[in-house]
């Protein structure tokens, strides 16, 4: 027979127990009809979330919700991540708790942090006894990820959130999964005992890719016009589809996911003392009816997907309106291309030009091809937030500022002017003082040539 404290103990732990629960957060950081298949991604990920158990009061979901609803879509109101006479829409029953223009970095950071009173909004309730799954989708840079509002969001502003929700006990473990270019390059801090696990869609030094593009994007018949998916967030959400959820493990998942997303390193960093527990047991398990497909067909480098997509809406137009708007939209897209080329070529040109004026050239290569790793966070955001605020935003990538889906790559080029501040003689302010004054010159510059649609 139990006694008086025993039971009382009990009684006490009991609650504890029961309280354990399931938590979700899924942001797509994108906008415009091109960046189509990230939308798609967030809403696979909520119906995956939903239908394997999560509460819906336990999922938050976050993206500018502008796709389905755009003009440019052949089926309104609707997305599919993956193409076929029986793919499902993904955007049916999607439940969007934050939309339109407050969607951007810092609304991402106060919901994982629980920061209810910036968010002004549903966030993260977890507790020490729970798990969190947590998946972002779009575009990214060595050390940055973007949103479709505001500034991107940098290594150093990821790296104090994990912190903050860690001494906040906000999990018993958590789950991170990355669909970004250059992924792998913002999860350098996360401790083997951290409790956290970050897959990532690509190493730090690559791109991540789109899938599903050009004339493999065919839904019941008409071809959506832009690409469907990601090939790592197809990949790992195909698995699951299958109603995997119960009987693989993380370790098993990522391995498969790793074979099958050929065109980028997948990894994983952090915590991996849970990889061999059941997917379930973050996810929750639940079989769906769905059957994988060739997630690789037509796969695009993410960098390419505006430029590629803009050349088969220019090639496959109906008529000569839509033929002469798509080219005016691929003129574009290649026009600001060159011109963010040119940019980052004369930034790092400028930062060496009073260094060594005989090792000129060898200066500017290696700041512009160097693939350092990142320890001066402090000087990289810096960098990363001048980009954002003073260089020409492109109309043709949805840019919320100076970075886009394209440029996002130069990000290197800042993170190795950092860690080269020695050689370059010069401290944060003046690269920051460097990186404002080509912004300024190159938008005054854009502004005379800009392409009107």
């Amino acid at each position: 027979v139990p006694t008086m404290a025993l039971r009382a103990a009990l009684v006490a732990i009991l609650p504890a127990l029961a309280a354990a629960e399931k938590y979700a957060v899924i942001a797509a950081g994108s906008a415009g009809f091109m960046n189509y298949r990230h939308q798609a991604d967030a809403c696979h990920a909520y119906q995956l979330m939903l239908k394997s158990g999560v509460p819906a009061d336990n999922i938050i979901l976050m993206m500018q919700d502008d796709v389905a609803k755009s003009s440019e879509n052949p089926f309104p109101g609707q997305l599919f991540n993956k193409p076929g006479n029986d793919s499902p829409d993904v955007y049916k029953g999607c439940k969007i708790d934050y939309s339109g223009d407050i969607v951007t970095g810092k609304l991402f950071m106060d919901v994982l942090t629980g920061n209810s009173h910036s968010a002004k909004g549903k966030v993260l309730k977890s507790g020490p006894s729970d798990t969190v799954f947590v998946n972002f989708v779009d575009h990214g840079g060595p050390g940055i990820i973007a949103f479709p509002n505001g500034p991107v969001l940098t290594v150093k502003e990821l790296t104090k959130t994990l912190k903050t929700m860690q001494s906040k006990n906000m999990f018993k473990q958590m789950v991170f999964y990355m669909e970004a270019c250059e992924s792998g390059s913002m999860f350098p801090k996360l401790k083997k005992d951290s409790k956290i696990l970050a897959v990532t869609a690509s190493n730090g030094k690559e791109s991540s890719w789109g899938t599903y593009c050009g004339d493999a994007a065919v839904v019941k018949g008409k071809n959506v016009g832009s690409c469907l998916g990601d090939l790592f967030s197809v990949n790992w959400m195909e698995d699951d589809d299958l109603g995997k959820f119960s009987s693989e493990t993380f370790s098993t998942q990522i391995a498969k996911v790793k074979k099958l997303t050929n065109k980028s390193h997948v990894c994983s960093f952090g915590d991996k003392s849970f990889v061999d527990e059941k997917i379930g047991d973050v996810e929750l398990s639940g079989a769906l009816s769905a059957s994988q497909s060739d997630s690789a067909q037509g796969a695009v480098d993410a960098r390419d997907v505006y430029v590629t997509q803009a050349m088969w809406a220019w090639q496959n137009a109906p008529d000569a309106e839509s033929k002469e708007k798509a080219w005016k939209r691929l003129v574009g897209v290649v026009a600001d291309r060159e011109a963010d080329e040119e940019l980052f070529v004369g930034l790092a040109a400028a930062a060496c030009s009073d260094v060594n004026p005989g090792n000129m050239i060898e200066c500017q290569q290696k700041f512009l091809n160097d693939r350092t790793e990142i320890e001066d966070m402090d000087c990289h955001h810096e960098l990363a937030h001048a980009v954002h605020e003073h260089c020409p935003a492109s109309n043709f990538h949805h840019a919320a500022g100076g970075w886009n889906g394209f440029n996002m790559k130069f990000a290197q080029v800042l993170l190795n002017m950092c860690e080269g501040k020695e050689v370059l003689g010069k401290s944060t302010e003046q690269l920051v003082d460097l990186v404002h004054e080509h912004c300024v010159k190159a938008s005054r510059s854009r502004a005379e040539t800009q392409i009107v649609v």
